[in-house]
């Protein structure tokens, strides 16, 4: 072992705390688990040896009584395994697994960067999402914010595909890019690709606000208390600083930066805008047909912060993936509990992390499917009212048999 994985190791032991204190400090419902939380009085004080990585937890027995009898494991082995998959992580991507043809050492080192950045986020997502049900804002802003700036700055980091077309340049690896399979939309490079790139950070940015639609008391009520409850919240300002802060930033950089950046800038934009209208679309449609939630807000969020890092197909391919990896668990889980409610990001995140590990493979089976974004969105379009009728019909279905409310 060389000094690069011995220091990627020690990485690992710092990383892997962190995720520890991320899950449990970041929820909607923190619990005072890991040892680097502000400790409560109702819990005798701990030593200095249970903030040791990894064996640090084997001391830690005592607090079962607070917070149950197994409440160690799944840290100590979170902890035990980010060294390890850290530096399986960069080997894998030094020998070009993640990227077709040749490619520079500085360019695999920067997309070892962005996996272990994204891996760590999705970690930290899953648990929460586990435990809760649900992904704080907390965790995929932020991540959000790190995928465009790490496009901007270091836009190596992204996936490779092998240059289809014209044919004198088959086979040269390229980055992924907004209009991939397709070349490059030149036109993208003008005013505007800066409009695109705005009118997505402006959307998902009024997203996260705290919207609330409530068409109890008639139209203009709803409209009345949706810009009241819009004006009141405290998110509100933090976000149109937010917006404002993007708005500047990324017309400077439209201006300065050169062609290469502003491609991984404006495809990271696109990850942002398609990825989230995916889930998000399908969120309503599938809310309205059935009469209940069947997708958190924080899965439109998550598949956001996932686009922003490496575009918007992987999100699409993994979004459709997600139900096979989360079958197996759903029916071990409603076998052992008899409870058939499951969260589904931890499934996207999985989904999303197979895609990443056999990107290759993934994206030469799926480009060949892809539409480039202009015709991809108005099939996406009848996609969303088929799947509306179907789940519609479905429900008036099972009311008209069984009597079930829709």
């Amino acid at each position: 072992m060389g000094p690069i994985e011995i220091g990627l190791l020690l990485v690992g032991l710092i990383l892997g705390p962190l995720i520890n204190f991320s899950i449990y400090s970041f929820a909607y419902f923190p619990r005072p688990i890991s040892p680097w939380q502000l400790q409560p009085e109702s819990i005798s004080k701990r030593n200095g040896s249970a903030k040791i990585p990894i064996v640090g937890w084997l001391f830690r027995r005592e607090e079962r009584v607070h917070f149950g009898p197994l409440f160690w494991l799944r840290p100590f082995l979170i902890e035990l395994a980010t060294p390890i998959a850290i530096v399986f992580l960069y080997s894998y991507c030094m020998v070009g697994t993640f990227s077709p043809g040749a490619v520079g050492l500085g360019a695999l080192r920067q997309q070892f960067v962005g996996y272990a950045l994204l891996i760590a986020l999705m970690t930290v997502a899953t648990f929460i999402d586990f435990d809760e049900r649900t992904i704080p804002d907390f965790i995929t802003i932020p991540g959000t914010i790190f995928g465009l700036v790490g496009a901007l700055i270091i836009p190596d980091w992204r996936l490779n595909e092998l240059v289809a077309i014209p044919p004198a340049f088959a086979g040269i690896p390229v980055p992924l890019q907004a209009n991939s399979p397709d070349p490059w939309n030149a036109t993208w490079n003008g005013g505007f690709g800066l409009f695109l790139g705005l009118l997505f950070w402006s959307l998902w940015c009024f997203g996260m606000a705290d919207r609330r639609w409530i068409t109890r008391r008639g139209l203009k009520k709803a409209v009345d208390y949706f810009f009241e409850v819009l004006r009141r919240s405290p998110s509100t300002r933090l976000l149109f600083g937010l917006w404002i802060a993007g708005v500047f930033a990324m017309t400077v950089a439209y201006m300065v930066v050169g062609p290469m950046r502003w491609e991984a800038l404006l495809s990271s934009l696109f990850g942002i805008g398609l990825g989230g209208a995916l889930v998000w679309g399908f969120r309503i449609v599938a809310q309205w047909a059935m009469g209940q939630e069947a997708l958190g807000f924080g899965d439109v969020t998550l598949m956001a912060m996932i686009g922003s890092f490496f575009g918007w197909q992987i999100v699409w391919i993994a979004f459709f993936l997600a139900p096979f990896f989360g079958l197996i668990f759903v029916v071990i889980a409603w076998i052992v509990t008899r409870d058939n409610a499951t969260p589904f990001g931890p499934y996207l995140c999985a989904a999303t992390l197979y895609c990443m590990l056999d990107w290759v493979n993934t994206w030469g089976w799926c480009s060949n499917w892809f539409l480039p974004p202009h015709l991809l969105f108005p099939i996406f379009l009848g996609l969303l009212i088929a799947l509306g009728a179907m789940l519609w019909l479905i429900q008036t279905i099972k009311f008209l048999l069984f009597g079930h409310a829709r």
